[in-house]
């Protein structure tokens, strides 16, 4: 199992890199690929699970390229990493061939899976990268307008580089995280495709009880997450300066780096004394927020998934989020508010009319929410997510 990034005590993709390895390891014989970013933490773990554990470097030459101010820099290392992951696998592999070789992070289709070129069956995956800002947004990117462009321009030329080529040709299975980015990988390889989001419930997630608010008070508006441009909440803000017909509060939790462009656009709607902006907050206090939440709101221009979209999925809390890449995926018309992203004026309209239904229908918005619980718990618990895998795994031995 290779996983750049992989720690049993980090969040995001590091903590779910660390959650596939020890799901493998209930039912196989795992020996794991990663750096030495979480080395000790992983080394407690992987004794607990009996798993082979290895923690890669790359040559101090490459650090010393690496270490610029541009994301070219850091391809470079995680790429070189891989170079370094195949050496190692080709020699272990000589001595006990393996079965399987499996790739779970990065998440992206950029970063090649060399080790397909060992020979034994491949999963890649879950993959992302491909979803790309809808046309037309761009003004409510602020700074980041620029570096999408850019974006989009290196992802149609990566998808045509030999060593993407290659790893695509080569891996057995691909699982990808979202259409989008199934319908942005070359149709040749549509056909070995598995869709399959790429988060999962912890099991405190899984335990926690709904957050089902009481109807009346103040509608509160609650956004949790990483404050990226591309989390378009400037779409939000123009829905709130159309005005609502009920008293509302907003509070973003979180930090990055769109917080100050967000906040000159809440100045510039005249929102300022309805809209809070927390910065990070312990996870108590966001338990609090969430038993006090009418609606969570997850404006995703570009996202292969949402670790805040499923958190609160698991808490039955209402939700409003885009039809669009994987958010779009994560829920459905049953189970939460969907807006189209066909344009911005469409979108802000939509938004506006889906937190007025939302607030004027209490019941249905508690349905939503236990619906999106229930999807959560069907479809993102590791157990369900790896039930897939083993038959993958299983059918390469047929």
């Amino acid at each position: 199992m290779v996983a750049y990034a992989c720690d049993p005590e980090g969040s995001g993709e590091h903590w779910l890199g660390w959650g596939w390895a020890r799901e493998a390891s209930r039912n196989h014989e795992v020996v794991l690929f990663t750096t030495p970013k979480a080395k000790a933490a992983l080394e407690r773990a992987a004794a607990e699970c009996g798993i082979e554990l290895h923690c890669l470097e790359v040559p101090a030459w490459v650090k010393w390229l690496s270490g610029g101010p541009f994301s070219a820099s850091s391809w470079l290392r995680k790429y070189w990493w891989q170079k370094v992951s195949l050496r190692l696998a080709r020699k272990l592999h000589a001595m006990k061939p393996f079965d399987v070789v499996h790739k779970t992070t990065f998440h992206t289709f950029r970063i090649p899976f060399t080790c397909t070129k060992l020979g034994v069956p491949s999963v890649w995956g879950p993959v992302a990268g491909g979803e790309s800002v809808p046309p037309g947004f761009e003004r409510y990117l602020g700074q980041a307008a620029a570096g999408e462009r850019t974006r989009n321009f290196l992802n149609r030329l990566n998808r045509r580089m030999p060593w993407v080529r290659d790893s695509l040709a080569r891996a057995t299975t691909i699982l990808v995280s979202n259409k989008t980015t199934m319908g942005f990988l070359p149709a040749s390889v549509h056909g070995k495709c598995v869709l399959m989001s790429p988060n999962a419930l912890r099991e405190e997630d899984v335990e926690a009880a709904p957050a089902i608010r009481k109807a009346g008070g103040v509608f509160e508006i609650l956004y949790v997450g990483n404050c990226a441009y591309t989390r378009a909440m400037p779409l939000v803000f123009e829905a709130l300066a159309k005005g609502l017909p009920f008293e509302w509060h907003l509070r973003v939790v979180g930090s990055g780096a769109a917080v100050e462009f967000w906040k000159q656009e809440v100045e510039r709607h005249g929102l300022g004394a309805q809209v809070e902006f927390t910065g990070n907050v312990q996870r108590a206090a966001l338990r609090d927020y969430y038993a006090d939440t009418s609606v969570l709101v997850f404006p995703g221009l570009r996202d292969s998934g949402g670790s805040a979209l499923l958190e609160a999925m698991t808490l039955a809390l209402p939700i409003l989020t885009f039809k669009w890449g994987g958010p779009g995926e994560m829920v459905d018309g049953d189970s939460a508010v969907m807006v189209e992203v066909l344009t911005p004026a469409q979108t802000v309209a939509d938004i506006h009319a889906g937190l007025c239904r939302l607030a004027a229908h209490p019941a249905e918005a508690q349905r939503l929410g236990l619906a999106a619980r229930e999807r959560a718990l069907t479809h993102f618990r590791w157990a369900a997510k790896w039930r897939v895998v083993e038959q993958i795994y299983l059918g390469f031995g047929k």
